[in-house]
């Protein structure tokens, strides 16, 4: 920590001083605050296998964050007061000698659709079962690029993973080495499916995949239930692997008021006494249906908040619905860590850019343990 803290001071009073030689603002700072009540209505099987599940309310997030910018680089750093430390941490080179763009620190791996999207950009108030395979922020260096028009955009990155991703490599294994790509396809325009027609439409697709190496020759992966204060709802344990290799792959569009998106994510290990094959998907919708539209950010393969619509004068908020559906299969060989699903009804308003209400409720299903249903309240605001 001590390291990391001397190295951001050093690199910020570095980029306030650059910025104020090209006449740009010297640091940028935002932030985020976010306050969450659950309330669990289980079912007694679900009260054997995972305790009494109590109401709770938290701070779902604290952070804050700053940045700088000049004409050959660009620096973030995002600090988490809740988990007491940080989320990213990174420098983008924009000029170097080789392809695209270089960023090298603490950040999220080209992986998932739906993980690469903020937070506040997601149409829930947590992401789905399937980005449990993704592997989250980690130590690295990544070149990455898209073209100008944005129709194709692609990264490729080597890592050191430590305790953040859901891949967990603390038990059995403390540290993994890694490399992560992903291509991206992004379309804009009408389109044409008889007897149907949309204007104005985004459609993305993606492919991301991950080749992974636990030190110590294990890993678990662990799945939680879309909600923050649930205790881990699958878990494989322990399992031994020379190699570690994950796949996702991901469809997205937007026509304005409609948002959709389809993942599907596998992970496959190698070497081990015996070699296991686990997989997730989810399949989500959402609809604005007052006051404003979506759209996908193309260069960062993202949704992007939703925009407030300037015709529609005196409407003081956002108002948005969304049905989600998603399932992680953990039965492989001689691992039966069992089956979940989850499906979810949410309610977002966003009453000004920086401030949202997300209401929502979830059906919490493991196969042999039964159900339980949770009730979900989130106050967001940032600046």
């Amino acid at each position: 920590m001590r390291i990391f803290l001397t190295a951001f001071l050093s690199l910020t009073f570095l980029g306030a001083s650059h910025a104020q030689d090209v006449g740009r603002p010297p640091l940028e700072i935002s932030g985020k605050v976010e306050l969450d009540a659950v309330f669990f209505n289980p079912q007694p099987g679900f009260v054997t296998s995972y305790g009494d599940l109590k109401d709770e309310r938290e701070t779902r997030r604290l952070r804050l964050s700053f940045s700088s910018e000049n004409d050959s680089a660009h620096f973030r750093s995002t600090v988490d007061f809740r988990s007491k430390g940080f989320k990213d941490f990174y420098i983008d080179r924009k000029e170097w000698s080789g392809p695209g763009h270089l960023r090298f620190g603490h950040f999220r791996e080209p992986f998932s659709f739906e993980a690469l999207t903020p937070s506040d950009n997601i149409l829930f108030l947590e992401r789905s079962l399937t980005t449990d395979f993704s592997p989250g922020r980690n130590l690295g260096v990544m070149a990455w690029d898209y073209e100008k028009h944005a129709s194709r955009s692609w990264a490729l990155g080597a890592f050191w993973a430590t305790s953040e991703p859901s891949l967990d490599f603390e038990n059995g294994g403390e540290t993994a080495k890694a490399i992560t790509g992903r291509m991206h396809w992004h379309y804009e325009g009408d389109f044409d499916f008889m007897p149907m027609s949309f204007s104005n439409v985004q459609a993305s697709s993606g492919l991301s995949a991950s080749l992974r190496f636990p030190e110590e020759n294990f890993y678990s992966l662990n799945i939680g239930g879309e909600v923050s204060t649930f205790p881990t709802l699958l878990a494989t344990g322990p399992i031994q692997a020379k190699s570690v290799q994950q796949l996702s792959l991901e469809a997205a569009a937007t026509t304005q008021t409609l948002t959709a998106l389809a993942e599907v994510s596998t992970t496959v290990d190698r070497g081990g006494i015996e070699d296991h094959n686990f997989l997730s998907g989810s399949a989500q919708l959402g609809w604005v249906f007052r006051g404003g539209s979506r759209s996908i950010i193309p260069g960062r393969v993202a949704f992007d908040a939703p925009r407030f619509r300037r015709e529609l004068t005196g409407v003081p908020s956002i108002w948005e619905l969304s049905i989600r559906s998603s399932w992680a299969d953990l039965n492989s060989g001689n691992i039966q860590a069992g089956t979940g699903k989850v499906n979810s009804l949410a309610l977002n308003v966003h009453m000004k850019p920086n401030h949202i209400l997300r209401i929502e409720s979830n059906r919490i299903q493991v196969n042999g343990v039964g159900n339980s249903s949770a009730f979900q309240v989130r106050l967001h605001w940032s600046f």
